[in-house]
C-alpha cells in the first residue's frame, strides 16, 4: 500500500518539475505583456486617462511579468543543466 503512494508521489513531482510546453506559454506570455504594456502606455500618454483603469493595467500586468521571469529563468535553466 505504501509502496503504491510512493510510486504516485514520485511520478507526480517528476511530471511536475518537467518543463513541457514551457515553449508556447512563454510565448503567449509574451505577445500578451507586450500588448498590455503597449495599452498601458498609449493610455499613460492620452488626455483621458483613468486611475481605475492603470490600477487594473498594473494587476494584469504585474503578475505576467513574474511569470515571464520565471519562464525566461527556467529555460536559461534548461540550457544550462538540463533535467536528466
Amino acid at each position: 500500500m505504501s509502496i503504491a503512494i510512493v510510486t504516485t508521489t514520485s511520478s507526480t513531482a517528476v511530471s511536475l518539475t518537467t518543463a513541457i510546453g514551457i515553449g508556447v506559454g512563454g510565448a503567449l506570455i509574451a505577445i500578451l505583456l507586450v500588448m498590455l504594456l503597449s495599452s498601458r502606455e498609449l493610455i499613460t500618454a492620452s488626455s483621458k486617462r483613468s486611475r481605475s483603469i492603470m490600477a487594473m493595467l498594473d494587476a494584469v500586468i504585474i503578475p505576467l511579468l513574474v511569470v515571464f521571469a520565471l519562464t525566461i529563468v527556467f529555460q536559461v535553466m534548461e540550457i544550462v543543466a538540463p533535467i536528466a
